[in-house]
């Protein structure tokens, strides 16, 4: 019996299922909305590794045990059934699980109510090499952790799934880590929704969910841009909605001709931060294409940190200079501001700050675009693309700005405080 994968997943996934099978990546991050069958894209590959390796064995993990059986236990029968296999597989509730006859390899199923207390299945052959976290934005951060010390021991390949429809809240632990994921060489991400069913398999979701989906999207945007398409769309206090992520290239760089430098003075736990942004006037853009950061280091090891971001070569080919172009700093620490145009050669000026705070947010807010290259600049592309207004003690938004998590904006806010200050 020959079954094509893609009478049974969506082409946006065909790309992760190759990772998947030549085990590119331990980690596979999934998010998306209502309909994206990204939960039903994982049952099926972790049918696939458990008939290629004989050593995959798999857990299958949400938060709270009694929501297994008709969940993800459902979705791995339908998964066993769609390819065919159903023979091969034996299918229990006490205990619940599924065992792969030829080899004895298992599939079980764990709640998560005391992440402490889960604890690795004795196996008869290999070892837990496939988890899956169903519904990821429902566990604690460190609950993944202490689950993943549990099953990640006995072999040296992983798979490690984790899906879930991405909180509405902007500082979820989730959206963090989905961003971080993002960065990491051992990680692929994947974002899908209804619509990406609609192209490939439209009567897999049927008319009265499109209806119900396009109501929404009339009715309530927000609602459908979260619900439906999985977007991050915060709870309607969003401050930089003027962000754009792209990649940005050295020889766009080299284009570039008016450089602002911002830093952000700090210790531990608050870092200390450098940036480096282009300013293209006519077009009322920012371009952020370069962060530095450090704890515990004094004014003269942050001064060549400095040092180091400014020596570039201005034609190819040709050794690199130091320029010494001002750099912005908060004016609150006048002693390393000394340090560095003292010590270190650096042309550092303290940025004016006075009652400049809501300005300079106003202004960066204001602007026609902001630019962040998230794989050269991942914490200064977090903190633009999380932050939100403040609430008062009721919970409404009001015009002000969280103080915290903000040392790359302070930076920034710093490089470009004359310009606001023009702009004012």
């Amino acid at each position: 019996m020959k079954i094509k994968l893609s009478a049974l997943m969506i082409s946006a996934f065909f790309p992760m299922w190759r990772a998947i099978r030549d085990h590119t990546a331990t980690h596979y991050w999934l998010d998306g909305g209502r309909g994206s069958t990204k939960s039903s894209f994982i049952s099926l590959a972790i049918v696939l590794l458990i008939i290629k390796f004989p050593f995959a064995n798999a857990v299958i993990i949400r938060k709270v045990a009694n929501t297994l059986r008709d969940s993800v236990y459902s979705q791995m029968r339908w998964a066993i059934s769609a390819l065919g296999v159903s023979s091969y597989f034996k299918c229990s509730l006490s205990p619940l699980e599924i065992t792969y006859l030829p080899t004895g390899q298992k599939i079980v199923f764990r709640g998560a109510d005391k992440p402490e207390k889960l604890k690795s299945t004795a196996l008869e052959h290999g070892y837990f090499s496939v988890v899956w976290f169903e519904e990821l934005d429902q566990f604690e951060q460190q609950d993944i952790g202490t689950i993943l010390k549990s099953f990640m021991r006995g072999g040296d390949k992983f798979w490690i799934f984790y899906s879930y429809n991405p909180p509405r809240t902007l500082w979820s632990w989730v959206n963090k880590e989905a961003l971080a994921m993002k960065q990491r060489d051992d990680a692929i991400t994947s974002h899908s929704s209804y619509l990406d069913v609609v192209d490939d398999h439209l009567a897999w979701l049927g008319t009265p969910f499109i209806d119900e989906a396009e109501h929404i999207r009339d009715t309530n945007p927000r609602q459908y841009k979260w619900e439906y398409l999985g977007e991050i769309t915060g709870t309607g206090g969003s401050v930089f909605e003027n962000l754009t992520s792209r990649s940005i290239s050295d020889e766009e760089i080299e284009t570039y001709d008016h450089h602002l430098n911002g830093c952000d003075f700090g210790w531990f736990p608050d870092p200390w931060r450098f940036v480096r942004a282009e300013w293209q006037h006519a077009e009322r853009r920012l371009i952020i294409y370069d962060e530095r950061s450090a704890n515990k280091k004094i004014a003269s090891d942050t001064g060549n940190i400095i040092k180091e971001a400014l020596t570039y070569t201005d034609v190819q080919n040709s050794a690199p200079t130091y320029h010494r172009e001002t750099v912005w700093c908060d004016a609150a620490d006048n002693t390393s501001i000394a340090t560095y145009r003292r010590s270190c050669g650096v042309n550092a000026r303290p940025a004016r700050k006075g009652n400049m705070r809501h300005v300079s947010y106003q202004w960066l807010a204001g602007l026609r675009e902001i630019v962040i290259d998230p794989k050269r600049c991942p914490l200064t592309y977090e903190e633009f693309a999380l932050c939100e207004y403040a609430k008062d003690r009721q919970g409404n938004w009001i015009d002000d700005y969280n103080d915290g998590n903000d040392h790359s904006i302070d930076a920034v806010r710093y490089a470009t405080m004359e310009l606001a200050i023009r702009g004012r």
